[in-house]
């Protein structure tokens, strides 16, 4: 019998090319920019939610798990398609122009495929990122609309897991910076409060 078309060998090879393409483009460096800034950008919604709600007085979770899941999509649909038209605009610039430069068509080429996987990757990066860290830190919100906490409780544990985060945020950009890990993560978790201070007293004089 013949190995089966999806078998784990095929699976590990597809997934090496892929990674090789990503390395080819230097796609990684890219999806960490976004990573970054777009869960910065997550956290901070999901912050800017929670603290207006609650200075409105509201105090059900489902309104808040709503106004969170709602702009987590909005979020994720609009950075997978300004991601993937932006990348497809440039990806497309530079291979135009290497073949000018070349004299000979790259489509089907190694190149080719590359860019088209850089694209995809950047979107999905660009994308989800945002989405996961806002649903992350809204979680507390969901065991409270069970009935296992209470609406204080999972503010507060809101709070933590957004500054938790942000924290983890400064540190990745530390690491790639090669600085202080604390001091990266403090300034980070300094930006987010900053921010999340200015949302809540707009939200409380308006």
């Amino acid at each position: 019998m013949g190995s089966s078309k999806f078998s784990p060998v095929r699976l590990y090879r597809l997934l090496a090319e892929y990674w090789s393409f990503l390395k080819v483009t230097r796609a990684d460096e890219i999806a960490r920019r976004y990573f970054v800034m777009n869960s910065f950008d997550g956290a901070l919604t999901v912050l800017g939610i929670v603290l207006g709600a609650y200075a409105a007085g509201v105090r059900k979770p489902e309104i808040i798990l709503s106004a969170v899941l709602g702009a987590s999509l909005a979020m994720g649909l609009s950075g997978v398609w300004g991601a993937y038209m932006a990348e497809k605009a440039e990806r497309t610039r530079e291979l135009k122009e290497l073949e000018a430069a070349l004299f000979t068509n790259l489509k089907g080429t190694r190149l080719h495929r590359a860019s088209i996987a850089t694209i995809f990757w950047l979107a999905v990066v660009d994308g989800l990122s945002p989405v996961a860290v806002a649903l992350i830190s809204a979680t507390p919100f969901v065991f409270c609309s069970l009935g296992f906490c209470s609406f204080m409780l999972s503010l507060y544990l809101t709070l933590t897991l957004t500054i938790l985060v942000l924290f983890t945020l400064g540190v990745f950009l530390g690491r790639i910076s090669k600085e202080n890990l604390l001091v990266n993560g403090l300034k980070m978790v300094s930006a987010g409060g900053i921010i999340a201070f200015i949302l809540l007293m707009a939200e409380i004089l308006l």
